[in-house]
């Protein structure tokens, strides 16, 4: 959703001729996560489906791990010291656990398996870095010494500390090149925009107007209800030249200037410093891996409007400048790697600094662009519509494909319980150990669907009874008993021959649900069985 444009009948100016970077609406985005936490991502607020799967978390470890072998031949690696990867803005906490996981699977099969791996999770807001260090997964991962969390906020944190060791990661002190992680990160922070037009730059200002005076700031609806204006200021070459601190940023702006006409571009100033700064903690050895939207190529920032701000709620985003990154780090003597095609909804490019191996290049080859997790989301949304014709040898490669993804198995879930009647004793099996598969890799956030609970119905209707159970009370544990589940144990017990526990059960169901039908007629039968046993 853009905002849209402003009614001068009914505006109230917030502020006027701002610098974009310096603008009120960074403010105001701030407040807004800080405000939600976990919520923006629990209730759907924020999209992170596309960047926090099984799938992306598959190709993302694997990239890590062809440029870990890189660095080992080329004998930048200190197998003493640990290997630091920093995920930005990690914000639910699923790619990291997903890509933990990945990891840690797959390391023990490489000549690698002797390195220490440190995960450190970074976010602004309070309420997140709270909720991962109560997470029980997390805290599990931090405990064997995997997963660490520190506060960071681009454009003001210059240093790491880390909130479970309380290590400090700063400049100069990494032993072995640093790895960062920034899924939907560079959307959402502060560039500066330009125009250019006939060889003259200009640098965008903007002006805020709401349509009531006074508006309360911290409005989660804010957004919404504001418009922007831009204006652009002139900026003589001499200017320009100067314009930033670091000289390779003054040079791509140049570069643009003169083979650019007629838009208005993003520049990515304080992503740059981000990159800048991580790479001091490790001497400039960087491994750096982007997925967001954006412009990747110089000819796509050709007659670009004024930018719009894609709302997600109180927050929002902006397309990304890959290619000034791109840019940045080729000057910079590193490499860039972007995918040839034009990704559809998602762009993953691989930068780095310091190291500049085959098996990198490879490895983004065949997992980014051969097949990658745009092209995973791409087959996820054609297929919405088609779990019913989808075969049960079909639904399972699907779901290897997703590397066992929750949002996945729901998608097929009534298309396997239909299917899971009528199976031979392999297919049982198989599907047996999918539901082990899917519940071994699930991060839990407390959303409206229980997996659980799904999983223990399509246990029972395959007769794992015991099985089905230890599911259903992994439901109650974390969403509560109701009715459903009840009965569902209920049942459970009672094909397991334990009649009086069954009993109890149907008890407690229609304690919660005195209306439920089902219940009524199976207590009836219960009860006459007692009594046949009996012999009353």
């Amino acid at each position: 959703m853009d905002i849209p444009p402003p009614n001068p009948d009914q505006s109230y100016l917030l502020e006027q001729s701002q610098r974009f970077s310096k603008s009120l609406i960074w403010d105001l985005q701030k407040k807004f996560y800080a405000r939600q936490g976990i919520e923006a991502w629990r209730q759907g607020v924020v999209p992170h489906y596309i960047t926090n799967n099984h799938y992306i978390a598959d190709s993302y470890a694997r990239l890590v791990l062809a440029f870990l072998r890189d660095c080992q031949n080329a004998g930048t690696l200190d197998a003493t010291q640990p290997i630091y990867i920093v995920e930005l803005g990690a914000g639910s906490g699923r790619l990291g656990f997903h890509f933990l996981k990945k990891l840690l699977k797959i390391l023990p099969q490489t000549n690698l398996k002797d390195l220490t791996i440190k995960y450190v999770m970074t976010d602004f807001a309070e309420a997140n870095l709270e909720f991962w260090r109560k997470h029980p997964p997390l805290k599990t991962l931090a405990k064997q010494g995997y997963l660490d969390f520190a506060r960071y906020e681009a454009g003001q944190d210059h240093e790491l500390t880390l909130l479970h060791s309380n290590e400090r990661l700063y400049s100069g002190s990494l032993k072995n090149p640093l790895i960062v992680l920034a899924n939907y990160f560079f959307d959402s922070i502060p560039p500066d925009i330009f125009s250019i037009k006939d060889g003259e730059l200009g640098l965008g200002l903007v002006s805020i107007s709401a349509t009531e005076p006074n508006p309360d700031l911290s409005d989660p609806d804010l957004l919404s209800k504001v418009s922007l204006t831009y204006e652009q200021q002139p900026l003589s070459e001499d200017f320009y030249q100067d314009f930033y601190q670091d000289p390779i940023c003054n040079q791509i702006l140049q570069e643009y200037v003169q083979s650019l006409d007629n838009t208005i571009l993003a520049f990515p100033s304080m992503a740059i410093d981000c990159i800048r700064n991580l790479g001091q903690f490790s001497a400039d050895r960087l491994l750096l891996i982007v997925g967001d939207k954006g412009f990747k190529r110089a000819d796509h920032l050709v007659g670009l409007p004024e930018p719009g701000l894609s709302l997600h709620g109180g927050g929002f985003s902006l397309m990304v400048n890959f290619h000034a990154l791109s840019q940045y780090f080729l000057k910079r003597g590193g490499f860039a790697l972007n995918s040839i095609h034009q990704p559809q909804n998602l762009t993953i490019s691989l930068f780095g600094l310091g190291v500049a191996g085959v098996e990198t290049r490879q490895s983004y080859q065949a997992a980014i662009e051969q097949f990658g997790p745009d092209d995973f989301f791409a087959i996820i949304k054609g297929l919405e519509n088609s779990y019913r014709d989808l075969s049960l040898a079909q639904i399972l490669a699907y779901l290897r494909l997703s590397q066992w993804d929750t949002q996945a198995f729901l998608s097929c879930f009534p298309t396997l319980l239909e299917q899971s009647e009528n199976l031979t004793i392999v297919e049982r099996e198989d599907l047996y150990q999918v539901v082990q598969e899917i519940w071994e890799v699930y991060y839990p956030l407390s959303e409206k669907v229980d997996l659980a609970f799904y999983l223990g119905m399509l246990l029972y209707s395959m007769a794992f009874f015991p099985e089905s159970l230890g599911f259903f009370n992994c439901s109650i544990q974390d969403y509560g008993a109701n009715a459903s589940t009840l009965y569902n144990m209920a049942m459970c017990y009672y094909n397991l021959g334990q009649l009086t526990t069954a009993l109890a059960y149907i008890d407690k169901t229609l304690h919660k649900d005195p209306a439920f039908e089902p219940a009524k007629a199976t207590r009836l039968m219960i009860q006459n069985e007692i009594k046949l046993q009996s012999g009353v």
